[in-house]
């Protein structure tokens, strides 16, 4: 089964000043299927990161269309976007975006909290992730505590409590192999 499909997708950045026009995506067309993993290869610049952002729509594309499955995204009113991305997208940003005044816990709570998710039901989806994750003895701590592979599986954890149907994680290196043993749940 189909899980996301790309057609024809196309992202051009107009400059501030001088208004020259950027092409950073150009007829890009692809499609995952269920269960199968994908990795975006390419030099810095490419457009790896404004791709990943537009399947997370966390920025539009200038053309092209994306489905998830078989929904257009771009048929999603802006108000219920917040709710589509909590619902069905996991996301493993670069830097992390993990918030220093919270501990890791909170962290990887905050899409729950936001879901209005009981702090049973919080509790219960985090325990087996953390304990596959080996983070269940440092989830008190906050993110200035702890390392950098501490806080990239902090946040593998925070994209996976949901169980949502699409992960995407930018530049993830190190954690293709924690993220798929985390799925295969």
């Amino acid at each position: 089964m189909t899980i996301l499909e790309v057609k024809n997708l196309k992202k051009i950045y107009t400059t501030r000043f001088g208004g020259n026009q950027v092409q950073a995506l150009s007829d890009v067309c692809f499609s995952v299927e269920e269960g199968e993993y994908v990795a975006i290869m390419g030099e810095s610049g490419s457009g790896k990161t404004t791709l990943l952002n537009i399947l997370a729509a966390l920025d539009k594309p200038t053309a092209g269309d994306i489905l998830l499955d078989g929904k257009s995204l771009a048929e999603i009113r802006e108000k219920e976007m917040s709710a589509f991305r909590r619902d069905n997208l996991g996301f493993v940003f670069q830097d992390f975006n993990l918030l220093d005044t919270f501990s890791l816990q909170d962290n990887i709570f905050l899409p729950l909290v936001l879901s209005r998710k009981s702090y049973e039901e919080m509790t219960s989806r985090l325990r087996p992730i953390a304990e596959k994750l080996g983070i269940g003895d440092i989830l008190a701590k906050f993110p200035y505590e702890v390392s950098g592979g501490q806080k990239q599986r902090a946040a593998v954890a925070r994209a996976l409590i949901t169980h949502p149907r699409l992960v995407l994680a930018d530049e993830p290196t190190g954690i293709v192999q924690l993220v798929q043993q985390n799925l295969k749940k």
